[in-house]
């Protein structure tokens, strides 16, 4: 009896190592698409354009990194350092929330806030 495998359109395996950082990096962004990670890899590699769908998946694992880089900044503030990849993660949330940003040439308050602190007067 033939292996039920063996219909399967895709019959070849392929394997490649990473690094620890590269793998939890992947696998992030592969929960921010709201892809597993074979499509998310093979999407990239075939240079496709990825489009988030809204899923309680993509919810989640935006909650989870944000929780995450909130606890990284809490740790900032009391005199820590931000690792490589809370700094990667803020980078790409910062590119998705600006995906969802409205098209309008409107200033967001927090860009308004900073725009004032560079141009105060110093004394």
């Amino acid at each position: 009896m033939p292996c039920p495998n063996s219909a399967r359109k895709r019959s070849k395996t392929m394997a490649f190592r990473v690094s620890p950082e590269e793998y939890e990096r992947i696998t992030n962004l592969a929960k921010l698409s709201g892809m597993d990670k074979q499509d998310f890899i093979m999407a990239k590699l075939m240079d496709h354009e990825i489009v988030v769908r809204p899923s309680t998946r993509v919810y989640k694992a935006l909650k989870d990194t944000m929780s995450e880089i909130y606890q990284q900044l809490l740790r900032i503030r009391a005199g820590g350092e931000l690792s490589a990849s809370a700094e990667q993660s803020i980078e790409l949330l910062s590119k998705f929330f600006a995906g969802l940003a409205p098209t309008e040439d409107a200033v967001a308050e927090v860009d308004a806030e900073n725009e004032d602190i560079w141009n105060m007067e110093r004394w």
